[in-house]
């Protein structure tokens, strides 16, 4: 199954500690719940829906989960040689993005 990447993206910017978003991987849609104690919202029966189909819902990740530079280091460590090498030194310091 294909997925838009927005709306991937727009599901981790939305996340907080108030809402959880999960990718449905039925139909390419985000869906979320509620702390119904925080917002007052009721998830209508989601939470049992995504527990009885772990298979069906994938959780995303926030945006306060994804570390940038752990992603670059594992990605590096993905390379041999030369590059990997390169890269290496590159993310050392600050600038380390803009090198990268």
């Amino acid at each position: 199954m294909k997925v838009r990447i927005d709306v991937i993206l727009d599901a981790i910017e939305m996340a907080d500690d108030s809402y959880t978003y999960f990718l449905d991987l039925e139909t390419g849609d985000s869906v979320f719940l509620a702390d119904e104690l925080a917002t007052g919202l009721d998830n209508e029966g989601l939470e049992d829906e995504i527990d009885e189909n772990p298979g069906r819902y994938l959780r995303l990740p926030t945006k306060f989960e994804i570390h940038e530079y752990h992603i670059m280091e594992e990605f590096i460590q993905t390379l041999k040689g030369e590059r990997a090498d390169r890269l290496e030194y590159a993310i050392q310091g600050r600038g380390a993005f803009r090198r990268f």
